[in-house]
């Protein structure tokens, strides 16, 4: 009996490929999908009745039986077996030597695959094969392939040739490979082609000598579809190729090559590992040489790389190790040759991380030790403060409404050199260009505080009492002050309901009062700390970040929150709150808060505006009012301002707008702060976006960034995507404005950053088209459109 259920499969698994050819689809073989862009052909076989796998159905017009027991078949043959449907005009089977032969055209049915041949042959003892044109598809990937001759064994290799193959209904208006010969693999499931041409839309846009390919589409080792831009630097190709290490592994490894720069690389590592298949991810680029760097400073080493690791082991609640380490030969390496299938940092990155942490948890304990420093991407900026280590106590015990915490952090801070930076300045507001020798040494810190959370008769009330210490123990004997102080916070809140028909409307009032003590902290360094927003000062008693600042503070904040929900959605929310303070702060960051001399008051005459912003009236914050709209599910409109009543104006606002279609989604957002950064300079950006599927075939994309105060452009992208059932093309320009730092200046050319900055920097435009092209059933699909939206402001 012959086992045509297995000897069929294997010849199934030979091939993902295939070139169409309209009589498949005119003798109703295939149909075409006319309603889905996801393949452009369907095979629905009849497989029969057959499922014994010893059983076989034998139809034919006429039998005859040698002298030698072949059985000879003539007219309209039909062999029904499992899975599997075998249509002749004439066939000879020789039991003997399990040799099946056909003429006169025949077709194969299977569940996945489908083969046709004008005849041939195949062995069901040594699974050889050997066909002659025909053609073969594959389900799995939708690829129609034809060829002049096929042999081999198809539990080993097969070779063809003469061989085209498409995806496409009709490959004038897709894609179509051509090649002398392709050879499969069925152990690897590989496949290689020899002396190909590309042709796309019926005109050859590339000839190679060699493509390897995978013939599953499953997770496979193979090419994905190059990449093609062309910028300031010249024609950028990159072609990226993807390994399959094991079930839990993979690398992407892609030759780039930068007309204006030179030849380089870039790779991606992935790896699942431990009981909770934690994520190992490396990034890295690396450019032997780079002649436009190398021109520009020609001391200066052309190598140029970049690598980003992320790493995680063990498990949270236990012992867990967390890396996120990062490096670049230079300061601007990602702004010049910015990643393509990586993310080491976008453009307009300001440093690189590096930090790694072991953490435990014992109980309510847990611990952590960090090494955390960074790498800067800014050539005017030093790398600042490391962490050379961090060791970190926190404690949380509960107590029925009560809860203990206690967090004691030891941090040894060094550095080489640094920048000043806001806090480090000198009486001016000036910040120092490089600062050698900086001051270095031991903080310890220690926050203990027990909380209270009560309900009573329809009253929230939250409160806290806690005791904040900092200890430095500085290299080569400077002199600080140690210092405790207490602090205090009572937040007390109710809600009212009204509910009307679907809807529900609530209304909370909430009043906070927060104290913390004064202690005298001039002599201290600062290593880690900034000041927070208004918008978190509101409801808290931090007023710095870090840990070498304790703000003090005596306030009181009245809020009023509306809100108006209807099926579990909030539709509209609106708050109001202002902070009032009942003693003056005396703790700051910045000299513009402290008493000036007048030779202070001379120097900030100029901008008297930002002088009289920055001294806001000590009794009281500005109004905050935030508020949200949801008409419905696929509208949002959010916005926030601050509004000084002794200056009338308006610190800091913002609006955000988003809106999703049944074919895309749009939004707008705009970002303003009368005092941003440490140069406390005005922003206000702008942006707005769209992502939209105009018909079933084209899709747009669209960002445009702008700096409103300087009405200038900040950057702009543009897109327009062509897909159908077998190809996909995509055309995307960016435009960029970013900083060009000046080469000839040296570190010390400046005694002040805010110069420095003036002075040797300009902007730089740096345009970008990049072309993405994707055949249908022969690549995987590499998307990157998601990494152009990165660095939105609606993000902030």
């Amino acid at each position: 009996m012959l086992k045509i259920k297995r000897l069929l499969y294997l010849v199934a698994c030979i091939f993902y490929q295939n070139h169409l050819s309209s009589d498949l689809v005119d003798n109703g073989i295939l149909t075409q999908d006319l309603q889905s862009n996801n393949s452009c052909l369907v095979y629905e076989p009849y497989l029969g009745i057959v499922e014994d796998i010893e059983s076989l159905d034998i139809k034919s017009d006429r039998f005859e039986i040698t002298d030698d027991e072949a059985l000879i078949l003539n007219g309209n043959i039909i062999l029904d077996f499992p899975e599997g449907i075998l249509k002749a005009d004439k066939a000879r089977i020789d039991r003997k030597n399990g040799l099946v032969s056909f003429k006169k055209e025949g077709n194969l049915f299977l569940k996945d695959y489908f083969f046709n041949a004008k005849e041939g042959s195949f062995n069901k003892n040594n699974r050889s094969i050997e066909l002659y044109f025909g053609q073969a598809f594959l389900n799995d990937r939708n690829i129609v392939l034809t060829f002049d001759e096929l042999k081999g064994n198809l539990e080993n290799k097969i070779l063809l040739k003469q061989v085209s193959m498409t995806s496409c209904a009709d490959p004038k208006a897709g894609w179509q490979f051509l090649a002398e010969s392709i050879e499969l693999n069925d152990v690897t499931k590989r496949g290689a082609a020899k002396k190909v041409k590309i042709n796309v839309l019926d005109k050859t846009i590339l000839r190679l000598p060699y493509v390897p390919f995978a013939t599953l589409s499953e997770r496979m080792t193979g090419f994905l579809e190059p990449s093609l831009s062309y910028s300031s630097d010249g024609l950028d190709f990159m072609i990226p190729y993807f390994k399959v290490i094991s079930d839990k592994s993979d690398i992407t490894l892609a030759t780039r090559n930068i007309s204006e720069r030179g030849l380089g690389f870039e790779g991606n590592f992935r790896r699942l590992h431990g009981e909770i298949n934690n994520l190992s991810n490396i990034d890295f680029i690396y450019f032997n040489e780079d002649k436009e760097f190398k021109e520009i400073y020609p001391n200066q080493p052309n190598k140029r790389w970049a690598f980003n690791l992320k790493d995680s082991y063990g498990k949270n609640n236990k012992f867990w190790v967390d890396i996120n380490w990062a490096k670049a030969s230079d300061s601007l390496v990602l702004r010049d040759i910015p990643g393509d299938i990586t993310s080491i940092g976008n453009q307009r990155a300001q440093n690189l991380k590096q930090n790694v942490s072991l953490n435990g948890k014992v109980g309510d304990l847990r611990i952590k030790v960090e090494h955390q420093g960074f790498q800067t991407l800014n050539p005017i900026l030093t790398n600042g403060y490391k962490k050379l280590p961090s060791l970190e106590f926190k404690y949380f015990k509960n107590f029925k409404n009560f809860t203990l915490y206690e967090k004691l952090n030891f941090s040894y801070f060094k550095a080489d050199k640094i920048h000043g930076f806001y806090g480090y300045q000198n009486q001016n507001n000036k910040f120092i260009y490089a600062i050698n020798n900086p001051i270095e040494g031991l903080r310890i810190y220690s926050d203990l505080k027990i909380s209270n959370q009560t309900y009573f008769n329809g009253i929230n009330i939250s409160s806290s009492l806690g005791l904040k210490s900092i200890n430095y123990d500085l290299d080569d004997g400077i002199q600080s002050n140690s210092i405790s102080t207490p602090n205090f916070k009572l937040d007390i809140s109710t809600l009212f309901f009204k509910k009307n028909k679907m809807d529900l409307h609530i209304l909370k009032p909430r009043f906070v009062y927060g104290y913390v003590g004064y202690k005298n902290q001039e002599m201290n360094p600062i290593f880690d700390t900034n000041k927070l927003s208004m918008m978190n000062q509101l409801f808290n008693n931090e007023r710095f970040s870090g840990m070498d600042r304790i703000g003090d503070q005596n306030f009181y904040t009245l809020s009023m929150e509306y809100k108006k929900r209807n099926m579990s959605m909030d539709k509209i929310s609106l708050s109001i709150s202002k902070k009032f303070y009942l003693k003056d702060r005396d703790i700051w960051l910045d000299d513009m808060h402290m008493d000036m001399n007048p030779v202070n008051m001379m120097q900030m005459s100029m901008n008297m505006e930002q002088v009289n912003m920055m001294q806001m009236p000590m009794d009281e914050g500005p109004l905050m009012i935030m508020g949200k709209w949801m008409p419905n599910m696929k509208t949002m409109v959010m916005a926030y301002t601050s509004y000084l009543q002794e200056h009338e104006k308006v610190p800091m606002a913002g609006i955000t707008i988003k809106n999703n279609f049944e074919n895309g989604t749009m939004g707008y957002a705009k970002r303003y702060s009368r005092m941003a950064g440490d140069f406390m300079s005005i922003l206000d950006y702008s942006e707005f976006y769209a992502d939209l599927k105009i018909n079933n075939n084209l899709s747009l994309i669209a960002k445009f960034k702008r700096d409103d105060e300087s009405n200038s452009k900040i950057d702009s992208i543009f897109g327009l995507g062509y897909e159908n059932c077998c190809f996909v093309f995509r055309v995307t320009t960016s435009d960029k404005n970013l900083s060009n730092y000046l080469p000839m200046l040296e570190t010390d050319s400046y005694m002040y950053l805010n110069d420095a900055w003036d002075n040797i920097i300009r902007i730089e435009n740096k345009s970008r088209i990049n072309f993405q092209f994707e055949f249908k059933g022969l690549n995987s699909s590499f998307k990157k459109i998601g990494r152009l939206m990165d660095n939105s402001i609606f993000n902030y």
